[in-house]
């Protein structure tokens, strides 16, 4: 161990007996020090606050890899209780600007000297964090813009502190086996990957362009642009957006925009980022999103983002309309879709409780669900039955969960299935019923033709496997040989029956699509298709009469 690691671990052993928690620390050395109430005695004026707000300070005077993993921490529903929630929510990165002069080397890094590069740029700062800080500039051709350059030596910093962070919670873990069930060791891991992704500035422009991309036919929505040539690294040079945060709602009123239209436009566009898209901005707090006087919502700080492959996007729709419409069933059957182990003799006691946490968030209005209620009833039945939420579909839920109660900020009246449900209806037609989506039939159906061809083969294959094993019956008679044809004759008139039925569904599927007569190639493609099967069938019943 270096000294620079012993060096923090003092200075961490320092701030954790400061609040009180140093016997996480003492324990295993000394049981009867970690006893002592040593905060109490050396920080008397500490004693008043709650364990939750002395975790909170004790977080923020350990510097930015704490805060940064509180923060992410504050957004795990499932695992931590409401309170401890609210309290880590209030986590704050604020720390006071560095000199100019101390940046100055990183942005002559990629643009070369100030002066040149640029208009004019503010040596004060107009937002300090304890990874990077933000100067409004001008560029050359008078376009004002914001340059959010990294603080030198946070990546050291940060690279000291993990693996001390990823030992206290190993030794959290060890002192307390009920924290098993929160895996802390696997929180640290996935930490570890999301910031260290943060500290690449590039990752975090490429994130905006691709929302701005997504949205580029949506005027109310945007990122700020990237002017690449001013970025790199460890720097990042953008458009400079007039705005205030979300939740200043009067601000926004008095500007003369409807916050309704906010809560409606944020909404819609996180479902279009998780169920169309597949990429969304995946830390929807106030700090994170603005809204400027022409009523536009802007998405700023791209360091948290996740993505949702095709496949796992309808049964994440699927297990969100389960929870609008009150089917436990259906979402319990979505986690375990998702991988969640569920003991067979209590599903359907967990079942009954996942309905009563659902049944338990409507108002006394009818249909009207309060989204947050429900999610909170769930998280607490999970921890009561000590399951763990699959994750990728926690991000999603804790995502909309977040995006709800910002929408409730800015529309107290805002109803919540009233909302979702046209939009995942246009997001089932859009997936399933327009012509995008006909690009796919093609490749349905011949892996359809594919495995049903498939079938004489694997039946051959089968036969091979039992006549290769230490088993083996030899039969000689001519009913094996009638048997054997009989068989294939079978075989052949199954392989016909269904590529007729595959025939004659896919193409009523592809007929019955809304304004599909506006396709008039695919529309009459269908239309033989389904005429050459119909004759196909007929042809069929008429042999098999025959016979």
């Amino acid at each position: 161990m270096g000294t620079a690691e012993l060096k923090r671990y003092h200075e961490i052993y320092e701030i954790l007996l400061k609040y009180g928690f140093s016997a996480y620390l003492l324990e295993e050395l000394s049981p009867g020090l970690a006893k002592m109430d040593l905060q109490s005695r050396f920080h008397p004026e500490l004693h008043s606050y709650s364990l939750y707000e002395r975790i909170r300070m004790a977080v923020e005077e350990l510097g930015p890899t704490f805060v940064k993993f509180g923060q992410i921490l504050s957004t795990r529903r499932e695992l931590i209780s409401p309170q401890f929630c609210q309290e880590l929510e209030k986590l704050q990165d604020k720390v006071p600007p560095l000199p100019f002069e101390v940046l100055r080397p990183t942005i002559e890094m990629y643009c070369g000297p100030v002066d040149d590069a640029f208009l004019e740029f503010d040596t004060q700062p107009i937002a300090a964090a304890s990874v990077s800080q933000v100067h409004r500039a001008v560029l050359p051709d008078g376009t004002p813009v914001a340059v959010k350059i990294q603080r030198p030596g946070i990546r050291d910093v940060i690279d000291l502190d993990l693996p001390i962070l990823r030992r206290l919670a190993g030794r959290l873990e060890r002192l307390d086996p009920n924290l098993a069930l929160y895996n802390l060791t696997g929180l640290i891991d996935e930490f570890v990957t999301q910031i260290y992704k943060e500290l690449n500035f590039v990752s975090d422009g490429q994130s905006a362009d691709l929302l701005n991309e997504n949205f580029r036919d949506n005027p109310v929505i945007k990122a700020p642009l990237i002017y690449w040539e001013y970025s790199g690294p460890l720097m990042l040079t953008m458009e400079f957006i007039e705005g205030v945060r979300i939740d200043r709602v009067e601000v926004i009123r008095s500007w003369g925009v409807d916050p309704k239209k906010i809560a409606e436009a944020g909404f819609q566009s996180y479902l279009q980022q998780i169920f169309v898209d597949g990429f969304f901005h995946s830390d929807p707090h106030p700090g994170n999103l603005m809204v400027t006087k022409e009523g536009v919502l802007v998405f700023i700080d791209f360091g948290m983002v996740s993505m949702v492959r095709p496949e796992r996007q309808e049964l994440m729709l699927r297990a969100l309309l389960s929870i609008v419409d009150t089917d436990a069933v259906e979402f319990v059957n979505c986690l375990r879709k998702f991988g969640m182990k569920i003991p067979d003799t209590s599903v359907e006691e967990f079942t009954d409780q996942i309905y009563y946490a659902f049944v338990s968030s409507r108002s006394t209005r009818l249909h009207q669900l309060n989204f947050g209620s429900a999610m909170t009833g769930t998280m607490e039945k999970l921890q009561e039955y000590n399951v763990r939420f699959p994750s990728s579909l926690m991000q999603v839920l804790k995502v909309i969960w977040m995006v709800y109660d910002v929408a409730m900020l800015l529309d107290p009246g805002f109803n919540f299935n009233d909302r979702v449900k046209p939009y995942i209806k246009i997001i089932i037609e859009e997936r399933y019923l327009t012509a995008r989506s006909l690009k796919n039939i093609p490749r349905l159906l011949f892996d359809m033709t594919e495995g049903i061809a498939g079938v004489p083969k694997a039946i051959n294959e089968v036969v091979k496997t039992l006549s290769s094993g230490s088993f083996r019956l030899d039969v000689v008679s001519d009913d094996v040989t009638r048997m054997t044809r009989s068989i294939q004759d079978s075989t052949d008139k199954l392989v016909a029956a269904l590529l007729i039925a595959s025939m004659v569904v896919g193409s009523s599927l592809v007929m019955n699509v809304p304004y599909i007569q506006d396709f008039e190639g695919i529309f009459w493609l269908a239309l033989s298709l389904y005429l050459f099967a119909i004759f196909l069938a007929v042809l069929s019943y008429v042999r098999l009469f025959r016979h």
